[in-house]
């Protein structure tokens, strides 16, 4: 709404602004001191011609831990919803039994290294003896007979002892990645056995959007690979975003990091469009739906700076300038606010036509010119 002025000219010029803007031929009002008066010319603009789709984040990386080992559990240090860093112990098994086959195979280890220590020792002095023709043929090949058998048995205790140290580590559920826990499957004192569902986790560095777009778009979208994805803290007033830049408040995704399915939804028709996000903090989570605007096209429209319009309830004007150097006053349809500086116009103006920046400057100049100054 416009100030008040004491001025008698600026009520006179107030009430030739919201009654005369209707009349059906605009006369000339006054001539403009460009000293003093800033104008301006009607843009052109080219614009993203974009539609609106629902999405939704996902994560990237979505797990169910399972028990490897059968155990009874003994502690669980975390639940659903808790964060949790990679590598935490999330959830403990009695190792009584683990430890115990453990101990068993390494005690068998130690056994196999010192026969085969003695194998070495036997075939060594036997192959000396052999060297100097004081032994047979055979008793040789039956010293290195016992060296093989002597290795083998030293690989197998070994590889017994690495499963049971294995099955000793799965009594401590890890895990593998930061993120959060969604759901824990079990409780205190319960038996577990391998492939029991113990807690299922999501991460939160990598995540992705994921839309449906319809039959009928997806040509134009997959042609153009663009996308404005809109954070939850900006409110989008149209299906049509138009944006002479990409806000700040939003991730432009463009490129190979958007996804195409190379198949649609038997039951929609709608494909489905994965946008890969930057590997930072958005205060995005799993589950949350988003806006976003996938370019289809371009839009030319004229549009001017918001400050020139004049507005009083429904109307909307503004001051041209014609050649001559007059004013007129004319109504305009608007349409869209872009980027908050300027205003689309969809009727009462052409490009190029210079109009008044600042409409308060105009009705000084009226005044000015109806005292004959």
């Amino acid at each position: 709404m416009l100030p008040k002025y004491s001025h008698p000219f600026y009520f006179l010029s107030l009430f030739t602004l919201l009654s005369g803007v209707n009349a059906a031929n605009q006369q000339p009002l006054s001539k403009i001191s460009q000293k003093t008066i800033e104008t301006t010319k009607v843009q052109a603009l080219t614009l993203d011609h974009r539609i609106a789709i629902d999405a939704k984040v996902e994560s990237v990386n979505q797990t169910t831990l399972t028990a490897q080992t059968s155990g009874q559990i003994a502690a669980i240090y975390f639940d659903g919803g808790d964060h949790v860093k990679a590598g935490s112990i999330l959830l403990k098994l009695k190792d009584k039994n683990q430890k115990a086959g453990y101990q068993a195979a390494e005690a068998a280890l130690k056994a196999t290294k010192t026969e085969l220590n003695d194998a070495k020792r036997s075939f060594e002095r036997t192959k000396s003896i052999f060297a100097k023709k004081l032994t047979s043929q055979e008793s040789l090949d039956s010293a290195k007979a016992r060296l093989n058998i002597a290795k083998a048995n030293n690989e197998a205790a070994q590889a017994r002892l690495n499963a049971a140290e294995e099955q000793l580590n799965y009594t401590l559920i890890e895990a593998p990645y930061s993120g959060i826990v969604l759901e824990r499957h079990v409780n205190l004192g319960e038996i577990v056995s391998p492939g029991t569902p113990l807690f299922s986790g999501t991460s939160l560095s990598q995540i992705k959007v994921v839309a449906q777009i319809p039959q009928v778009d997806m040509p134009l979208v997959k042609h153009y690979a663009d996308a404005i994805i809109e954070l939850p803290r900006v409110n989008m007033v149209s299906n049509i975003h138009l944006s002479a830049e990409t806000p700040t408040e939003n991730i432009h995704i463009s490129g190979k990091a958007i996804s195409f399915y190379a198949y649609a939804s038997a039951n929609s028709s709608t494909f489905k469009v994965k946008l890969k996000l930057p590997e930072q903090s958005f205060n995005l989570y799993p589950g949350m739906y988003l806006k976003t605007h996938f370019k289809i096209g371009s839009i030319k429209f004229i549009a001017v700076p918001s400050q020139a319009i004049v507005k009083r309830a429904e109307l909307r004007a503004v001051y041209v300038q014609d050649k001559l150097g007059k004013l007129h006053l004319r109504q305009i349809r608007v349409g869209k606010t872009i980027d908050q500086n300027l205003t689309q116009v969809i009727s009462g103006l052409d490009v190029d036509e210079v109009i008044i920046l600042n409409p308060l400057q105009a009705i000084g100049s009226l005044a000015q010119h109806q005292r004959g100054e």
